[in-house]
């Protein structure tokens, strides 16, 4: 009898702990899982290019946000030779402002491990604006979603690629021309401005630099600059 209790009881003994062994890889696993797709603003900072590759676009932290400003086109001008400009803004103030240098997604927040929610996103192609969502694929690669309403209603989609020092400096000389007229003409907006309301107070002049996001706009460029200036200076 004694024999037979103790046989019972070891047998309970063994499957409780086979059952906490089970519990306990299961929450290993989990939180494995967590880490290995924890992801901060940090991991998306920096330039992507489009699907198509002609498209830069410099994605930044703004306060605990993400923005993303583009930086570079492979064809900045239309077939007139003017810069390419926003046509088919709903808003037809809007339309004159040119695709360089334009903020056309903003407040994007992280929301957990790899996605990126609630911001939004205007696509020019389209004249269209969106909620927006984005899902970092692995280190180099960013799936981009534009939606209404709720994230499952897309209305647009298109996956980015990390652009590598290898890509940036494939093309020195086109690269350091484009970078070096894209800065002339964000100083040039900038004299335009100042130009422009002259007569006002300095900190309404301030506050309208920071409101187009000019300055941004010219960090962003000075640093790009700055970088390949000291790549190519290594190369030499």
């Amino acid at each position: 009898m004694v024999l037979l209790l103790n046989s019972i009881v070891l047998k309970l003994l063994v499957n409780i702990i086979f059952k906490l062994k089970i519990i306990i890889l299961i929450f290993l696993f989990l939180v494995i899982s967590i880490f290995a797709f924890s992801q901060t603003n940090a991991d998306l900072v920096g330039q992507w290019y489009n699907a198509k590759d002609d498209i830069e676009i410099t994605i930044y932290e703004d306060g605990q946000m993400i923005s993303g400003i583009v930086t570079w086109m492979k064809f900045p001008n239309g077939k007139s030779g003017n810069p390419r400009s926003n046509l088919l803004n709903p808003d037809e103030i809007l339309r004159a402002n040119e695709i360089v240098g334009m903020v056309f997604m903003s407040n994007f927040s992280h929301i957990a491990g790899n996605i990126w929610d609630n911001g939004t996103l205007y696509i020019p192609e389209q004249g269209k604006i969106y909620s927006g969502m984005m899902r970092l694929k692995n280190e180099n690669t960013l799936n981009i979603r534009g939606y209404i309403g709720f994230s499952f209603f897309e209305r647009y989609s298109s996956s980015w690629t990390r652009i590598l020092d290898e890509d940036r400096f494939s093309n020195e000389a086109l690269g350091t021309e484009n970078l070096i007229s894209q800065l002339r003409l964000d100083l040039i907006d900038i004299i335009k401005l100042i130009e422009s309301i002259s007569l006002k107070p300095a900190e309404e002049i301030l506050q309208k630099i920071e409101e187009e996001k000019l300055l941004i706009k010219l960090q962003l460029d000075l640093s790009r600059v700055i970088k390949k200036i000291e790549k190519i200076k290594k190369a030499e």
